[in-house]
């Protein structure tokens, strides 16, 4: 359901049928993640971002966040009983 949503419905099958990864540039190059960095660079450009993040009225926060999160939890409230049933017949197969 995710990896639809991001990037594409004959992406992700395409990468879920072939069961090929996804390394950190082509998670870049295909909008899944904002930037990539060396891992000894990880947690400091995080701290970077939330203090950019935290620079923001509060309020701004909240409400971006609550309007970020809307379709998904709508996706995962409508989709979650449906996407779950077939995680588990596939798991059996395995």
């Amino acid at each position: 359901m995710v990896l639809q949503e991001l990037v594409g419905q004959k992406r992700a099958a395409g990468y879920l049928y072939s069961g090929e990864r996804i390394d950190a540039q082509t998670a870049l190059r295909l909008g899944l993640v904002n930037e990539v960095t060396e891992n000894d660079r990880l947690l400091p450009r995080a701290r970077e971002i939330a203090e950019e993040i935290m620079k923001k009225p509060r309020t701004t926060r909240r409400m971006t966040h609550a309007i970020i999160q809307r379709p998904w939890r709508r996706r995962l409230t409508e989709d979650l009983g449906y996407g779950l049933a077939h995680e588990q017949f596939a798991a059996r197969l395995i």
